[in-house]
Order: structure tokens, then C-alpha cells, then sequence
């Protein structure tokens, strides 16, 4: 351990502010790791905004002195306790009382650090240090928690066993009540924007994967060798270059048929995203459908996208909107669901999974009961594809519609899976440039499924990059990923489920997704969401598109933590952790 002697002469040589800043966290990189036994909440020291554990531990002597082990995931704040344990290990309770913490403070040019401003939680860390010297003072039992020892040598075998966070620290571990059915560390080393160190040196968290998710670098690379390598437009050109950007093109299309067991790839039409995959469906089977006196049946927990292209074909054709509502679990009313069906209803627009609720719909169930009164059935399945095992015959499913880049895959890119013999009776939604067979001065004649709804230039490499996607899913294993990503919303139930105040949005873990929407009394999850930020914990907050359910739930926003298989229970950890902390801040 670094002596108090060599950080005093270090800064004394030191003027300019960033590189006492750099020091800092040099000397952070000599703190040992804290075991993970220690790493509770009993031992965190609040009023820190990084993570800080604080653990005493008592030496036998006349009197006695104390020892502190202390870690953070802040590689600054690992220097600011270098420092402190520097100063107080070793001391007895009275020693740590009379100690000049400020006057040192100043002569280390670090007096800053302890104003009440400041986000690294020195203050707090030397009050709890004093704490527990004013009752080792007083002869009060101290709340000790030593670590249990080691055998010699074995720190340094732990330490180079331990994956690392991208730092060149140990990152830390899972939870050992957390079992995973994925190697998530070595998951992890593939996307590189996960080791994002953030301001004030904390690691990324990313927890809004319902919005979008990460890369790999098998799909950043993919995407730069089709720029770099091979592009060229497809289908039409009579070079090479066409012909290698056709053939990966289409193998794209063949890796989402094969991931959701379509009978042809003549049913997988590409397209900008799910909003334009339903509004596909929509302008197109909807305005040649759907008559004044029909009726469109919808969900209180649908996304805006699954919402607006049919409040507008109930605007363009005199059709009602019916709504199915939402039990006080947070389930679909499927008793109101069979009320409000009738020969009436030509469309059931419903997503596979809220993206807000996290609740999993029955869809095959729904589906069967839709076509039970000749009603076609549209699924959202924009939080469902990427996130489980998806089967569009099983389900008996008419249209399917989910986004690239809610899967590993380019932004600009989605997919409308569509029933062959309802594709082929649909007119082409846009025209142009490769959606026709021929074009005379007359008219035009569409062309074959599913180009002629792929009009004008396709989106060539996003296709090619969420096929990399797909064959990278693939090798991971739907199923796995659903149940990695239920052990994570079981645990962040459980964690945030004790937080005085905080309302759960949603079922249980066992009936949801890896979503988990939460509001607290009396603060704002915009507020939430900045505080959660300043710890490196990205997670979204607003009414997520789905103004119409907030208004049934009684709010107008929430916060919402949506996982994905390469987060760790100890980011979950994180999360509820800085919740509590901006519970305590905001609230006050």
C-alpha cells in the first residue's frame, strides 16, 4: 500500500490541476480489490455518487488501532481513498479524531474535493471514517466486517482471474445469488463500447436496450467490409461488385427467415424500421380492407407506432378504434379482449411484448381468437424478436413487424414479415425504382414478392449488418438469452422492490421481458434519469411512446432499466443502488 510520505511528496511537485488529477488515479490502481462478499449495501457509503464500500477492521493492541479497506468503481475516487486509507489505517480511535484532514487536504491542493458540491463523496467517506472512531472512542462496540483472509499469494491469483472492465481493473462479478446461463464477461469483449469509461471515470452501464441496443465488432466489422470491400447497388448491376452485395443482401433476408421460421423469404420484406413496417400495412392492407363500420381492436399498452397508422386509416376510412385495457396486473384483459372482438373487427394490432410494462402478450392465443371472427392480427414484435425465441407459423401470425437496431443490428433497417398470399394481394405502398417489373406509358406492373414493396435503393448494408446480427444471436441462443435476461429482472425486482416509495411497472419477472419501468413518489424520472446519468447508468425516462398507457397507469412518465444479455447482475446492482441515492438527493 502506497505510504502517506510518498502521495505528500508527489503532490508537492505537482501544480497543474490535471495532473494531480492523474496521480489520483494512479495511485486508485494500487488499492487491492474489495471482495465481493463486502460489497453491500450495509457497508456503502452513502452521499457518493460512485459506488464507495467502507469496511473497518480492529488490531489487537493497548489500544487497539483500526485497519479500513475500502473500494470504488470512480478510478478518481480510488485515489481519493487511497489517500484516506493512507491516513487513518493504523490509528487508534483517538488518533483519527485529532487528525488534520483539512489542513492536509490543503497542503495536497485537494481542498476542493470536500465541498458539498462535489460528486466524489470524500466528505462522506471521512465522516464515516470519524464515526467510527467516535465509537471506538467512547468504547462503544465498532461495526466491524473484516474481510476473511487470504491464503498468501492468493490476491494476486484472484486478480489475474478476474476479468477486467475495460480500465485495466477487475470488474465485478456477479452476484454469487445471480445464476446465469451465459458467460457474460466474455460476451462482453465483444462490444466495445461497453468498456466506455464515462465522465468521472465511471464505467457505462447501458440499460436502455428497449430503445436501442449495442454493436459487436462481428457487425461493426461486417457493415465497414461492405463499405470498404464490396459495395455496390444490388440486383440490377452486371459487375462483380453487384453481384457480392446481391448474394449478402439476400443471405440477410435468408438469416431472418431462418430466425423466425417464415416459410419463404418471398414473406421478408426490409424495411426502415417497425414504424414503417406497420404503416406498411396500414396504407397498404388497410386502406384496400378496412371500410367505414369497421372497426380496428388495439391495446392500452401499445407503443405510438402501433397507435398513430391506425388512428390515421380510421381517420382516411371512417373506421372505430375498440381498445383492449390492461388488468390492474398488468396483463391484457383477455375476457374484455373476447367482449370486444366481433365480425366487426378486421385488425388487431397488439405487441408481443410492452415495451414499457415488459408484459409478454399470448400472442398464438390472441391470434387464434382474432381469426376465430376473421379478423387479421399485426404484431409488434419490435421488444420480442430481440429477446426471444420467435416462431411466426407457431404463432399462425399474419404480419410481424421488429427493428434492427433493437438487435445488435444497424439503425435504418427493419423487417415485415408478411403471410405470402396477403403480401400478394396487397398494392405496393410506395413507387419507384425496383418495386416494378415493367413500366410503360400506360402503367406499370409490380414486381415479384417482396421487391415490389422495396422501392427505390434498399438498405443495402444495414441489411448486411443486422444478417451479421442474426448469425451473432444465433451463436448466443435465443432461449439462453431469455432466461439470462429473467435472472436480471428477477434480481432488480427484488433490489428495487424495497425502496421505500418506488411503484413497480409491470408483472412479475416470470411474465415479462427484460424491461423493468418503475415511478417513485415525488420524484421525477427525468430527474432520476440525469442523477442515474452522473453515474455512468444509462436508462430512459419519459412516457416511451406510449402516452395512452400512462394516462391508465396514473402518470405521465416513468423511468425504465431494459437489459439485454450482455448486462451483469452487478450493473443491476448499480442501478438500484443509484435509484436509492437519487431517491435520498432529489427528494430532499
Amino acid at each position: 500500500m502506497i505510504t502517506l510520505a510518498e502521495i505528500t511528496a508527489e503532490f508537492e511537485e505537482l501544480d497543474d490541476p490535471t495532473d494531480r488529477m492523474t496521480y489520483l488515479v494512479e495511485i486508485g490502481k494500487t488499492l487491492p480489490p474489495l471482495d465481493d462478499r463486502l460489497r453491500t449495501e450495509a457497508n456503502r457509503v452513502l452521499g457518493c455518487q460512485s459506488m464507495v464500500w467502507l469496511v473497518a477492521s480492529e488490531r489487537p493492541g493497548t489500544p487497539p488501532t483500526l485497519t479500513f479497506t475500502a473500494d470504488s468503481d470512480a478510478p478518481m475516487v480510488r485515489g481519493l481513498i487511497a489517500i484516506l486509507l493512507a491516513v487513518y489505517s493504523g490509528k487508534t480511535p483517538a488518533e483519527i479524531l485529532a487528525f488534520p484532514i483539512e489542513e492536509m487536504l490543503s497542503r495536497l491542493k485537494l481542498r476542493s474535493f470536500i465541498t458539498p458540491m462535489r460528486s466524489n463523496g470524500l466528505s462522506s467517506m471521512i465522516k464515516r471514517i470519524r464515526e467510527i472512531g467516535e465509537r471506538g472512542a467512547g468504547g462503544t462496540s465498532l461495526p466491524l466486517m473484516p474481510a476473511r483472509p487470504r491464503p498468501a499469494g492468493a490476491m494476486a491469483e484472484v486478480q489475474a482471474q478476474l476479468p477486467t472492465a475495460g480500465n485495466g481493473r477487475p470488474a465485478t462479478k456477479p452476484a454469487p445469488d445471480v445464476s446465469l446461463p451465459l458467460d457474460v464477461e466474455k460476451i462482453r469483449l465483444d462490444f466495445p463500447i461497453l468498456s466506455t469509461t464515462l465522465a468521472e471515470g465511471y464505467p457505462l452501464a447501458y440499460l436502455d436496450n428497449g430503445a436501442s441496443t449495442q454493436r459487436p465488432s462481428q457487425v461493426i466489422e461486417a457493415v465497414v467490409e461492405a463499405y470498404e470491400h464490396y459495395y455496390s447497388n444490388v440486383h440490377r448491376g452486371g459487375h462483380a461488385l453487384a453481384a457480392e452485395s446481391t448474394v449478402r443482401y439476400e443471405a440477410a433476408r435468408e438469416s431472418v427467415r431462418a430466425l423466425i421460421n417464415a416459410r419463404s423469404t418471398t414473406e421478408i420484406v426490409f424495411c426502415l424500421g417497425t414504424t414503417a413496417a406497420i404503416n406498411l400495412v396500414a396504407r397498404s392492407w388497410g386502406d384496400a380492407n378496412v371500410h367505414a363500420g369497421d372497426e380496428i381492436l388495439l391495446t392500452e399498452m401499445e407503443h405510438h407506432s402501433n397507435i398513430v397508422p391506425w388512428q390515421q386509416l380510421a381517420e382516411r376510412t371512417g373506421a372505430a378504434i375498440r381498445w383492449a385495457p390492461i388488468t390492474e396486473g398488468f396483463e391484457l384483459d383477455m375476457a374484455a379482449l373476447d367482449r370486444l372482438l366481433s365480425p366487426r373487427t378486421k385488425v388487431v394490432a397488439v405487441a408481443a411484448v410492452s415495451n414499457v410494462l415488459g408484459t409478454i402478450n399470448p400472442v398464438a392465443e390472441i391470434i387464434r381468437r382474432a381469426h376465430a371472427v376473421g379478423a387479421v392480427v399485426l404484431v409488434d414484435a419490435a421488444q420480442a424478436a430481440p429477446h426471444e425465441p420467435l416462431d411466426v407459423r407457431a404463432w399462425d401470425a399474419d404480419f410481424v413487424a421488429f427493428s434492427g437496431h433493437k438487435m445488435l443490428g444497424p439503425s435504418g433497417v427493419g423487417v415485415l414479415y408478411g403471410r405470402e398470399n396477403l403480401l400478394d394481394a396487397m398494392p405496393p405502398f410506395l413507387g419507384g425504382g425496383s418495386m416494378i417489373k415493367t413500366v410503360t406509358l400506360d402503367g406499370f406492373t409490380p414486381g415479384d414478392l417482396p421487391y415490389k414493396f422495396e422501392a427505390g435503393t434498399p438498405m443495402i448494408v444495414p441489411a448486411i449488418g443486422l444478417g451479421k446480427a442474426i448469425q451473432y444471436l444465433q451463436t448466443i441462443d435465443m432461449e439462453r438469452i431469455r432466461l439470462h435476461e429473467l435472472a436480471l429482472a428477477r434480481q432488480a425486482h427484488e433490489l428495487l422492490g424495497d425502496i421505500p416509495g418506488l411503484r413497480l411497472l409491470g408483472p412479475a419477472p416470470e411474465k415479462k421481458g427484460g424491461i423493468v419501468s418503475f415511478a417513485i413518489e415525488s420524484v421525477h424520472p427525468d430527474d432520476i434519469s440525469k442523477f442515474l446519468d452522473l453515474h455512468g447508468i444509462a436508462i430512459r425516462a419519459g412516457h416511451h411512446c406510449a402516452m395512452p398507457l400512462h394516462h391508465r397507469l396514473g402518470i405521465s412518465a416513468s423511468s425504465r432499466a431494459s437489459f439485454y444479455f450482455y448486462n451483469t447482475p452487478a450493473e443491476v446492482e448499480r442501478l438500484a443502488a443509484a435509484v436509492r441515492d437519487a431517491q435520498r438527493v432529489l427528494k430532499r
